[in-house]
């Protein structure tokens, strides 16, 4: 359909995973002593991270690939916490300092301040933390006077609630009790049990304060969620054939991976490795695929891929048949509404879609034509969109170096060195 006139070939390998990333400088900032980490990412977000614990008294020295983080020495920041872009920061962070009972406030850029916070801010009051905030959203000043123990029996479907109501309960001598849905990321609870936090990993979580934990030293795989778009660039260009060295291996992770294979995608998963603090790491290998056909997602699969979606759309476009996304309100309160980012841009290139409340709707194999993008200050879509540029034979603009630094700096030159 297309005159490519590039083709990906050849083997790379990824900065640090951020999902990961995040969680093992939490963490790490509760044990005391020095905690190690070698190929941690230093995307915006990250760094929002490292800026936040050190204003918390936390030091942190960055030499290269290597962040060296002496924790234990948590302590009401004289600062406010700006967390700029990163969801997953002030989410996170929100918990473990409650846990610690330090008092803080939050704040973020203009898109961070649209987003609600409702969700992390009514567990943690009913564990003792009070608020005040912009009608649930950013700024926020949280109080921490006392802790109790959480019963929190209705199921979250996000993983950063989760992992923050995990953190808050960290603090407490008494057991703390979590239901959360079973495809959600589970980073935060196999690293703690890794470490040896008193921590029980059932149908429900539950967790309580732990004795002194040794420190941490580990090299953080690739990140998987970067990884998703070059997987993607490939089975849609043709002629295409890449490796992704030790990248990130956790099996509620690969629900995007497995669902392009069930489109008919050639990709293969190697060199699985064994788990240390928490995380694995493998091989994957993603050969072009020119036989995709349609799937919908809903429920337990989209949960699962969610930050996935704006490149699964990309896909799509590629794929026989319709494609239907449903009971995805979720995607409108993310960096943007991804659902009406991924909807203007496909619709400007002619393609085949229509925008619900809830999901979109993607009829495949339709041509497409060049026009200028919109990334809607979003990382996941200009990534996305710049690999739909490539795959319909046009050359990517390079000019969302500033988004995409949010999550993947290295974005254009992994690109860049794989073209032939």
């Amino acid at each position: 359909m297309y005159n490519t006139t590039k083709i990906l070939i050849g083997d790379t390998s990824l900065r640090g995973d951020k999902s990961v990333s995040h969680r093992f400088l939490m963490i790490a900032s509760l044990i005391d002593g020095s905690s190690r980490f070698q190929n941690i990412p230093l995307s915006k977000d990250i760094l929002a991270t490292i800026s936040c614990l050190k204003k918390c008294n936390i030091d942190i020295n960055i030499g290269g690939d290597i962040v060296v983080v002496q924790g234990g020495t948590l302590k009401d920041p004289n600062l406010i916490l700006d967390c700029k872009n990163s969801g997953s920061t002030v989410r996170m962070l929100m918990g473990l300092l409650f846990g610690q009972l330090i008092s803080a406030k939050f704040t973020g850029d203009c898109s961070l301040m649209k987003r609600p916070m409702n969700r992390i801010i009514e567990p943690l009051e009913s564990m003792g933390a009070s608020f005040i905030s912009n009608n649930g959203k950013l700024p926020i000043e949280m109080k921490s006077e006392f802790i109790k123990s959480l019963d929190f029996i209705k199921e979250t479907k996000s993983a950063q609630v989760k992992t923050s109501l995990i953190f808050a309960g960290l603090g407490n001598e008494n057991l703390s009790s979590i239901a959360y849905n079973k495809q959600t990321r589970d980073h935060t609870e196999k690293i703690l049990d890794d470490l040896g936090f008193d921590i029980d990993i059932g149908d429900v979580i539950k967790v309580r304060k732990s004795d002194a934990i040794n420190q941490i030293n580990v090299s953080i795989p690739g990140d998987l969620s970067s990884a998703a778009f070059i997987i993607a660039a490939a089975i849609i260009i043709p002629g295409s054939n890449i490796t992704i060295r030790k990248v990130l291996y956790n099996k509620n992770r690969l629900t995007f991976i497995h669902t392009l294979i069930e489109m008919g995608a050639d990709i293969t998963i190697r060199n699985i490795t064994d788990q240390e603090y928490g995380v694995q790491s493998c091989d994957i290998t993603a050969i072009y695929s020119k036989d995709l056909t349609s799937v919908s997602i809903y429920n337990d699969k989209l949960i699962a891929m969610i930050d996935e979606m704006p490149i699964f759309c990309i896909v799509s476009c590629f794929a026989k048949g319709c494609t239907e996304i449903k009971n995805a309100e979720e995607l409108r309160f993310k960096e943007s509404d991804r659902i009406r980012g991924i909807y203007k841009n496909l619709y400007n290139m002619k393609a085949d879609i229509i925008e619900k409340e809830d999901g979109l709707v993607i009829n495949g194999r339709k041509k497409l034509y060049n026009t200028t993008i919109n990334p809607f200050n979003d990382h996941r879509i200009a990534m996305a969109f710049e690999i739909l540029k490539l795959s319909i034979g046009e050359s990517m603009t390079y000019s969302f170096s500033d988004i995409i630094d949010v999550s993947f700096p290295e974005f254009y030159k992994t690109m860049d060195d794989l073209m032939l």
